[in-house]
This record gives C-alpha cells, sequence and structure tokens, in this order.
C-alpha cells in the first residue's frame, strides 16, 4: 500500500518561509552592511546624491528605500540627505525602453544626473538584472560609489560594486525580504549616526 503525502497547510508554509528569513538574515555579516551605511553617510558630508534602482519586486524596493532614506534620516537643523528612486518616472523609464533598449533605462538617466562622489545604489536577488548591472558600470565610469544589495550568487554585481549585502538564498521572497530588513537597518543607521 503506498502511502499518501499528507498537504502542508498554511502554517507550516507560513512558518517554513519566515524560519527561512530568519536563517537567512542571521548568515548576512553586518560588517558589509555598515560598509554601505559608511558610503551613505560619505554621500550626505559631500553634499552628494543617491540614486536607487531595480526591477519588479525590487524596484518597489527601491522606491520604498529611497522615501525611508530621504524621509526618516531627517535631524532637525541638518542638512538632509538627497535620494530618489529612478524607478518611478514611468514615462523616462518607458521612453528609454523603447527608444534603446531596457537594458539602459537606468544607465541613460544616471547619465544625466550623476556627479562624481553620487551613489548608486542596485538591488537585484539574481544580482544579474542588465539594466542595473548597466546603471552600476555607467555609475563607476562616473566616478560614483557603487553599492549592491543582492541574493542567489549574487551575480555579476556582487563583485562589480564598492559595497555588495549579499543575501545568500535562492528564493525571491526571501531575498526581497531581507533586502527590506537590511534597508530598514540601514535607515536606522544612517539616522543615528546624523544625531550624533
Amino acid at each position: 500500500m503506498q502511502l499518501m503525502e499528507r498537504p502542508l497547510t498554511t502554517a507550516t508554509v507560513l512558518e517554513g518561509h519566515i524560519n527561512d528569513v530568519r536563517t537567512v538574515l542571521s548568515a548576512i555579516p553586518i560588517d558589509a552592511i555598515e560598509r554601505a551605511v559608511e558610503i551613505i553617510l560619505d554621500a550626505y558630508d559631500n553634499g552628494a546624491h543617491v540614486y536607487v534602482v531595480g526591477n519588479g519586486g525590487s524596484a518597489t524596493n527601491a522606491t520604498h528605500f529611497a522615501c525611508d532614506l530621504s524621509k526618516a534620516t531627517i535631524v532637525d537643523g541638518r542638512a538632509r540627505l538627497r535620494v530618489t528612486s529612478l524607478t518611478d518616472n514611468i514615462a523616462l523609464l518607458t521612453a528609454w525602453a523603447n527608444d534603446t533598449s531596457y537594458d539602459r533605462v537606468f544607465s541613460e538617466q544616471l547619465t544625466n544626473l550623476l556627479d562624481p562622489g553620487d551613489v548608486v545604489i542596485a538591488i537585484s536577488a539574481s544580482g544579474n538584472s542588465p539594466n542595473v548591472v548597466s546603471a552600476v558600470l555607467a555609475a563607476r565610469l562616473m566616478r560614483a560609489s557603487t553599492i549592491a544589495l543582492v541574493g542567489f550568487a549574487g551575480g555579476r554585481l556582487l563583485e562589480a560594486v564598492d559595497a555588495a549585502i549579499h543575501v545568500p538564498s535562492n528564493d525571491y521572497g526571501v531575498v526581497e525580504d531581507c533586502h527590506s530588513v537590511i534597508e530598514h537597518a540601514i535607515t536606522v543607521s544612517t539616522r543615528k549616526a546624523l544625531l550624533a
């Protein structure tokens, strides 16, 4: 007689996902996150601008991160950190995608905006999104600092940036959840430093 496999319950699936996020978060080296905070604080000290890019779920993380870094780091009596997500101008994104290629939607925007010393934060679960990699390469050519939040094996971005935060998971949901936690941790750390 063949035993029937029991279906997973909702509780089992939920517990599994949450436990996976906990396990993966605990494996991320804090010094990698500290390095990203240092780069952002250097940009602040020099009046530089921070740009954030990503696709899909990472695009929403880019928007969320830019919002938090812009607003949640405000300290009365101090200059504000200047942060922009390049995922939010749909007209410009689609114009570049239509007129050139989707691979250039971020690098072309950066060509108009970047000054040396600015920062580009690239978010990609695979680390291989062509338009995100292209943004980092453009940033390096223009002498901007680069940070990547990646997952999976890290992809091309892992070695292409000044500071990489690698989430060691092959599950998109786990990677994106961890990226969100990291973004909040960076924002809180940045604000605490600006309060000092």
